[in-house]
């Protein structure tokens, strides 16, 4: 109760407080109502009404009613506002009043005034409200849809806004010629004050022509002008509003809202109060209204109970307007015109009818009491005798009189910033008043006062250095000024000058001035975002002001100039004169400086930026200035434009661009964005028709020249990003295009780059047209359809729109159809030139070749932008109608296209500046996006193909451990269930590898270009493996079948000894001599008998004699060299030497040019060895495949190596040129013959194991022996059995650990993270990695003439060191891999044991229960059906034998890993594993034409389309310059740059320029060589500095004249760009 009645008290406590000084403002309805209840003594529910309005209530009814509450008070963003739809609401969608807010924003921000005014129906409601639906009800709202007036709309909407949608508002209001309300309603103070919108104004700028025929731009912020303000007293019945309207303009249009427009009729509810402004602006015709720019203003509601209000419009205004009633005029009305008699400024009285007593009365007395001021101003106007035009036309007289008279300066001119100061003293709010935004605004102010003395150059002086900077590096790419110099040398050169550069750019700012020290501050992180937000906004309105100042005056000047100019010109009949000379030079000079002053945010942004890349140049990149890219990616986010090209140096900061992108990427992760950007030529609208489709704020007009290319992300609303798979649009929009006012800089081809960058850019590019005649883009669409075609070949495929705007007629359809006809036409035939210049006119005819288009679709037409003729002229409705249709084709472009991530993004402006900046991007540009897609579907299919390859290698040793089992009776149809199972598991691998890659082209469609030639590679592996293994079963089938026979000796041999065994285990047993000696002995002399009576296999073949005598046979002429290469040794030596090669009269004196390389005797060497070494490994392959086969050595198969190898050394030409001499043949192949020595006795000796009986008994003594003596010794069967089983199972183990141990290693290596085994050029980089550690120069010569098969070499040495490399436990990683391959099989052995033993209860035969275990372990191990030696088959206790079998086995085990022999493994396991891994990291064997730089590809073939990351100098390959004999330090990169020319044989020896050696032939067309001028690796430019000389004396030629650059490079930096590069 008590807090209820302080709540009572509370607010009568209010009510009494507030009243007096609220009356002024509420609504007169409530005032009288709540008046009436306190007569009648309910004075709670009064107060409880008072109360409800104080708080806001009707303001909030409305805002609640227009479902704004949640953005009240001020949270409707600017972001929020702009996100890109779709959806457009039109008027017939405001029944649901919560979509009027967001319909007068749509059209507002498309400059579409008719936004402002709407009806929801034809028949209002009566206005008003009833008192009794407000007592009842003072918390919910009364408002009805149909009652809603767009006055209320827009202050509702303007309350709700924050403070920087409300500046682009009044922007969008202001061009639309409304009226913009200056003073709004401040509900949520108490009491209620009014807000003046300070802040929300700054921005605004006008251009007019004053009567002295000199054209004005001002910021409407600080520029004073005459004040024309109109009020009403009372309810007058004229329209105030209209006929201020027919003042200005004639009510041609309406600015002010009025009865007569839709919705005027309906109640205003909010509008009391509310003043509202526009301007008057003059054309400097005759015609003109006034001779000078007028403000006028409007009050809102009656304003005789609008007290501060009133007294601030008498305040500032020149002369007042008064609207009053003739038989309406009350005391109240009496007070306010006292007070403006008062005043200083002159008043216009108008009346809606004669003046009735009272009101004469009052006018009649004030003139008495009033002092009459001299020359001001006092008129009477009756309008019940006149219409509104001629009423208007009275209130102008007076006003012209005013304005001509002496009373002109009663008043003094004022500007917004002085209203501000004056509602500040009347305790009015101004939105400035925040602590950021007033922060904001001091170091704003103080920066401008910085500015004014010094100028942009000596407070921005990084920027200028840009210039040069620019020049320089497209001086590195284009070359033009080299000379003589070598290529690197000079590119080095051009670099030390912008290292230079930035050392100046250092020095500078070590002195930074203090303009920019305040403006870098915002770039700090700790900085306040929404303070930032303020500041840079000032800082956009402070450099406008400071252009538009400084400037003006410069124009006036160069207007002066040209008149001058053209009067000389006439004069003198238009002859050159040195006085019109002298004129030219001055127009230029203040071109020039009309640039140079040109001042906005972009500059200081620019300067950001300078000092980032500055700074990371220099590396003294310190944490603050590391922060700026973030601070960059975050205003991009906040919708400022991102400056992508220097418009003053023609020049894009890569650094700083990639720096930004990258913030950006980190900031918003893989959103996508598509890209649209605009092209056409200057004053075409092409901002303009930005700023309307999106909302956006690019630069229109600020008194200076817009120059560059600028970004602005704009976010997708959600319904639109799920349905485009697009989260923003990045819109671009650049410089125009033929601007006059840069025609003198010294810029080659600006246009055309812009052009070609532009188009680059976009996934989608407007092409925008002044007019129906697109002749004046035809130069530039020429350079555009060479950009679209160099993209489609590098399948980048944007699209493109062309837009003719102030198009008289865009609903004449025939007429347009013919114009788009002959649009098409000119397209056409501009492609078929193009395809003629690019010698690809068969693939390009038309347009549509080129990109899709359709002129019925992508041909538009917009209706001109003014509705009359400027200042005054509001846009055309029917322009953002049009501007509407183009938005919803680049929408239906964003449907269609696949968005870019930032990285992505990133990429693509890389390589279209890096192509821009060579000059010739028609020849230049590439796709690095479509080279990063195609590594990544090189990496995956990689990925899937190791993993269906490895587990073909598990089936194809599963088919052979299960079919050995087989007999030669079963092979053939088991053998094929078998087979049958082992391929049904491929084929499901293969369904999951191709269902694999499936997902991988659904996910990422960039790959999809490929996917055919991925599939046709997938179908020719799968093919391939399924070959393999049918072979492989051929292979074991025709073994078990050709060795049936002998199988079968061997087990009656066995069976045999086995029963002879038993028999003299009886005699000892029976004799009771059972000592151990005398056992052993007697078994070992019967053991030989045995053995002899085996039949012997036959005589064993001296491998080495059979060589010897092959070799003699074959070479009868040549018996003494054999002799010698016996006697000296050099059998044994290398396999190529000097005097094995006939040099003949090819090498004298010095090396040859073979090719355009240096060919010396050193590099014939070397390539004859490497020659050598790869008939060694075909040797080996043809030894293993006669292994596969179980065949024996014989003269035979040493013949055929011998003539083999005698005949591919006696056809071989080493470089072309150099054969082998015949002793050269002869000693070349016997010592590849007596290198293989070793596997040919190994092959004899496998022959020999496995199908000689003699040999197979011998190796199988110990066993039998073991048997022997246990059977003389009485052991039981348990124990026996124990000890057989277990030596099976241990033997079986034995052989199949090693293939274990290989898929254990290559699992390892295609799993874990060790790079090296990745992919081709990871391994490649780990390779020149190791053989540079290791700094022997001979290891360069087994990699240069040959880098694959150095790369199969090092295959095997990586592998190898993998395997010997320590783990945490000390021991070997491949100790590790066999002891874990042992656990797991001994593993699955007790676990088939334990199922064995389950399966019988008590006691069993060993046949069945070898058997059962046999079945359980078919899959793990080979183990015969049969025990071998031992037929006994006793019943044996199952749990018996299980626990003495573990037992053995335990000691099975130890055994096993006692007898780990890691070379024994290695030399296993290591070919297999080096030929799984070589099938994708040797990949492509080509090398590059030039430098023999191996090709990335892991899969390709001779024209497949090749490429490297890195090419190398010229001189790594031997190349050396034609005159000087030295070296060459040229890149091949570089080369096709510039116009330097080669020869060699592909060329019949002619020269051909670099830059065309794709039309050498088939093979050059197929590589692509991208042109990087100084960009190759540092690896190579290390290489050749650091082994010079080594290089020049292997190629026979002088050292290469190294660039200083490449001295100072350190084999640290250089690992580290490789490890960086290639992610190692």
């Amino acid at each position: 109760m008590a807090s209820k009645l302080a709540s009572d008290l509370d607010c009568e406590s209010v009510y009494t407080d507030t009243f007096e000084n609220l009356k002024e403002v509420i609504p007169e309805e409530i005032k009288n109502i709540t008046q009436l209840v306190l007569q009648s003594g309910d004075s709670k529910r009064a107060q409880q009404t008072l109360h409800h309005y104080i708080q806001g209530g009707i303001y909030r009814d409305v805002i609640q009613h227009l479902k704004l509450q949640e953005y009240y008070p001020k949270k409707l963003t600017r972001e929020k506002v702009l996100v890109v739809t779709e959806n457009t609401i039109s008027s017939d969608h405001l029944n649901d009043p919560g979509k009027i807010p967001w319909y007068i924003l749509q059209n507002l921000i498309m400059c579409n005034y008719e936004g402002r005014c709407f009806e929801v129906s034809q028949n209002p409601s009566l206005s008003g409200f009833e008192f009794s639906s407000l007592l009842q009800n003072t918390t919910n709202s009364n408002v009805d849809a149909k009652e809603i007036s767009p006055v209320d709309a827009m202050i509702a909407l303007f309350l709700c806004c924050d403070d920087f949608l409300r500046q682009l508002l009044v922007e969008k209001m202001s061009t639309c010629q409304l009226a913009i309300p200056l003073l709004l309603p401040c509900i949520h103070t108490i009491p209620h004050t009014y807000e003046l919108l300070l802040w929300a104004m700054s921005t605004l700028k006008k251009q007019w022509k004053a009567c002295s025929g000199l054209s004005c731009e001002r910021s409407m912020l600080l520029h004073p002008l005459p004040t024309v303000s109109a009020i009403r007293l009372g309810r007058p019945k004229i329209s105030k509003s209209k006929i201020l309207n027919c003042i200005i303009n004639d009510n041609k249009h309406d600015i002010f809202f009025h009865s007569g427009c839709k919705g005027g009729t309906l109640e205003r509810k909010l509008a009391a109060g509310l003043l509202e402004m526009a301007w008057y602006l003059p054309t400097g015709k005759h015609q003109d209204i006034f001779p000078d720019a007028i403000t006028f203003m409007n009050l809102r509601g009656n304003a005789s109970r609008l007290k501060g209000q009133s007294e601030f419009v008498s305040e500032i205004s020149l002369a007042t307007i008064a609207f009053t009633s003739s038989d309406e005029f009350k005391e109240e009305d009496t007070l306010l015109l006292e007070s403006l008699y008062r005043q200083r400024g002159h008043l216009i009285v108008v009346v809606d009818g004669p003046p009735g007593q009272y009101l004469k009365e009052s006018i009649h007395s004030l003139e008495k009491r009033c002092c009459i001021i001299k020359d001001r101003h006092l008129r009477l106007i009756d309008f019940s005798k006149q219409n509104y035009l001629q009423v208007s036309g009275e209130i102008r007289k007076s006003l012209t009189y005013i304005y001509n008279g002496k009373g002109r300066n009663f008043v003094l001119d004022r500007n917004i910033q002085m209203y501000a100061d004056i509602a500040k003293t009347m305790r009015f709010h101004v939105d400035e008043s925040t602590k950021n935004c007033l922060q904001a605004k001091e170091i704003s102010e103080m920066m401008l006062e910085y500015l004014k003395p010094l100028g942009k150059e000596k407070q921005l002086p990084l920027q200028l250095v840009t210039i040069e900077i620019g020049e320089k590096k497209k001086e590195q790419r284009r070359l033009k000024l080299k000379g003589n110099m070598q290529t690197e040398k000079y590119i080095e050169k051009v670099k030390l000058n912008i290292t230079e550069l930035r050392r100046k750019q250092k020095l500078l700012s070590d002195h930074t001035s203090d303009i920019f020290k305040l403006f870098k501050r915002s770039y700090t992180p700790i900085y306040p975002v929404l303070k930032r937000k303020y500041f840079h906004s000032f800082v956009n309105m402070i450099t406008d002001m400071y252009s538009i100042d400084t400037l003006q005056p410069i124009r006036q000047e160069y207007i002066k100039k040209w008149n001058e100019l053209c009067e000389t010109l006439q004069k003198n009949q238009n002859r050159k004169t040195p006085e019109s000379e002298k004129r030219k030079r001055e127009l230029d000079d203040l071109e020039n400086k009309l640039s140079n002053l040109s001042l906005g945010l972009e500059h200081f942004n620019r300067e950001i930026g300078q000092m980032y890349e500055m700074e990371l140049h220099m590396n003294i990149l310190n944490d603050s200035t590391r922060q700026f890219p973030i601070v960059a990616a975050k205003m991009l986010l906040d919708g400022y434009p991102l400056e992508l090209m220097d418009g003053d140096a023609s020049h894009v900061p890569l650094t700083w661009i990639e720096a930004v992108l990258t913030s950006l990427n980190v900031l918003i992760g893989d959103k996508r964005m598509f890209v649209l950007s605009v092209l056409g030529i200057q004053s075409s609208g092409k901002s303009t028709m930005l700023n309307t489709m999106f909302g956006l704020q690019f630069a229109v007009s600020a008194g200076r020249c817009t120059k560059g290319v600028f970004a602005q992300l704009m976010p997708v609303d959600k319904t639109l990003k799920e349905d485009a798979k697009c989260d923003y649009i990045l819109v671009v929009d650049t410089e125009g295009l033929r601007a006059p006012q840069l025609a003198n800089i010294e810029h080659n081809n600006r246009d055309n780059e812009l052009a070609t960058f532009v188009t680059g850019l976009g996934d989608a590019t407007i092409f925008n047209i002044m007019g129906e005649n697109a002749t004046e883009m035809q130069d530039i669409l020429q350079i555009a359809v060479h950009a679209f075609m160099k993209m489609e070949n590098v399948n980048i495929k944007p699209s493109c729109i062309f837009v003719h705007q102030n198009v008289t007629d865009v609903s004449a359809s025939d007429r347009n159809t013919i114009h788009k006809r002959k649009i098409r036409e000119m397209l056409d035939e501009i492609t078929l030139n193009a395809a003629t210049e690019e010698n690809c006119n068969e693939k390009y005819k038309t347009f549509s070749d080129v990109i899709q288009f359709q002129e019925n679709k992508h041909i538009m037409y917009i209706s001109s932008l003014w509705q009359g003729d400027p200042p005054m002229a509001p846009p055309n409705p029917g322009y953002s109608r049009c501007i509407l249709q183009v938005k919803r084709q680049i929408i239906e472009f964003m449907r269609n296209c696949q968005a870019k991530t930032v990285e992505d993004f990133k990429c693509r402006l890389s390589d279209l500046w890096k192509a821009i900046l060579c000059e010739n991007f028609v020849f230049s540009f590439k796709n690095t996006i479509e080279i990063r897609a195609f590594n990544a579907l090189e990496t995956e299919y990689v990925k899937h193909s190791r993993t269906l390859r490895r587990n073909a290698m598990t089936y194809s040793e599963e088919l052979q451990i299960e079919c050995k089992k087989l007999a030669a009776n079963e092979i053939e149809n088991v053998g094929k269930v078998i087979l049958k199972r082992q391929v049904g598991k491929l084929e499901k691998d293969v369904m999951t590898f191709n269902k694999s890659m499936e997902d991988y082209f659904s996910r990422e469609t960039k790959a999809c270009q490929w996917k055919v030639r991925t599939e046709l590679k997938m179908n020719e592996l799968s093919n391939d493996i399924r070959r393999e293994i049918n072979d492989e079963f051929v292979s074991i089938r025709n073994k078990i079948i050709g060795k049936a026979e002998i199988d079968l000796s061997m087990t009656r041999y066995e069976k045999d000894i086995l029963k002879k065994a038993k028999s003299l285990a009886d005699i000892f047993r029976n004799s009771n001599e059972l000592s151990p000696s005398k056992m052993k002995s007697k078994f070992d002399e019967e053991w030989e008998k045995w053995i002899t009576e085996i039949a012997p296999f036959g005589a064993e073949i001296d491998i080495e004699s059979s060589l010897d005598n092959i070799a003699r046979r074959s070479c009868l002429r040549h018996q003494e060299e054999i002799t010698h290469v016996f006697s000296s040794g050099l059998l044994h030596s290398e396999f190529v030497r000097e005097n094995d090669l006939d040099f003949g009269n090819f090498i004298k004196q010095g090396a040859r040019w073979i090719s355009g390389r240096s060919v010396s005797k050193s590099t014939c060497i070397d390539n004859a060895k490497i020659s050598a070494e790869m008939l060694q490994k075909e040797i080996l392959q043809q030894i293993s495949a006669y292994s596969q086969a179980c065949k024996n050595y014989n003269e035979s198969f040493g013949s055929h190596l011998h003539d083999f190898l005698s005949r591919k050394l006696k056809d071989m030409k080493i470089d072309g040129q150099i054969k082998f001499k015949e002793k050269g043949i002869v000693r070349v192949t016997m010592c590849i013959l007596w290198s293989v020595l070793r596997n040919l006795k190994k092959l004899q000796e496998h022959y020999r194991r496995e199908n000689d009986p003699r040999t197979y008994m011998e190796s199988q003594k110990a066993r039998l022996w073991h048997m022997f003596n246990d059977e003389c010794t009485m052991v039981e069967l348990s124990v026996k059995s124990a000890y057989i089983v277990s030596r099976e199972l241990e033997s079986a183990i034995t052989n199949v650990l090693p293939n274990m141990c290989k898929t254990g290693v290559i699992d390892h290596l295609r799993t874990s993270n060790c790079r090296a085994f990745a992919n081709k050029m990871s391994f490649h980089a780990h390779m020149l990695i190791d053989i540079a550690e290791n700094h022997n120069f001979y290891l360069y010569r087994k990699y240069l003439p040959n880098p694959s098969h150095c790369m199969s070499i090092y295959t095997g040495k990586f592998i190898k060191e993998a395997c010997l490399k320590q783990t945490t436990t000390g021991n070997t990683f491949l100790k590790e891999i066999y002891t874990l391959k042992l656990n797991s099989l001994f593993t699955k052995v007790e676990r088939a044991i334990n199922g064995t033993c389950q399966y019988y209860t008590n006691k069993c035969q060993i046949s069945n229960w070898w058997a059962k275990l046999h079945d359980h372990i078919n899959h793990d191990l080979t183990v015969k059906k049969e025990l071998e030696f031992f037929n006994e088959d006793g019943n044996f206790d199952v749990d018996d034998l299980k626990e003495k079998l573990l037992v053995e086995l335990n000691e099975s085990k130890d055994r096993i890993t006692q007898a780990y022999r890691e070379d024994a493994i290695l030399r296993v396991i290591l070919e297999p594993c080096q030929n799984f891994f070589e099938k994708d990291l040797l990949g492509c064997l080509e090398l590059c034409p030039f430098c023999k730089a191996p090709c990335d590809l892991q899969v390709g073939n001779k024209y497949d389309e090749h490429r490297t990351e890195y090419h190398r100098p010229g001189g790594v390959a031997g190349y050396r310059l034609h005159y000087t004999n030295r070296l060459s330090v040229d890149v091949c990169t570089t080369c096709v740059m510039t116009n330097m020319e080669f020869k060699n044989e592909d060329t019949q020896n002619k020269w051909h320029r670099y830059k065309e050696y794709q039309t050498v032939s088939d093979y050059y067309k197929a590589w692509k060589i991208q042109p990087m001028g100084g960009e190759s690796q540092l690896y190579w430019k290390w290489f050749m500095a650091t082994y010079n000389e080594e290089l020049a004396k292997y190629y026979d030629c002088e050292k290469a004249d190294i660039p200083d650059g490449w001295k100072e490079i350190s084999w640290d930096s250089v690992k580290e760009d490789m490890i960086n590069t290639y992610n190692l």
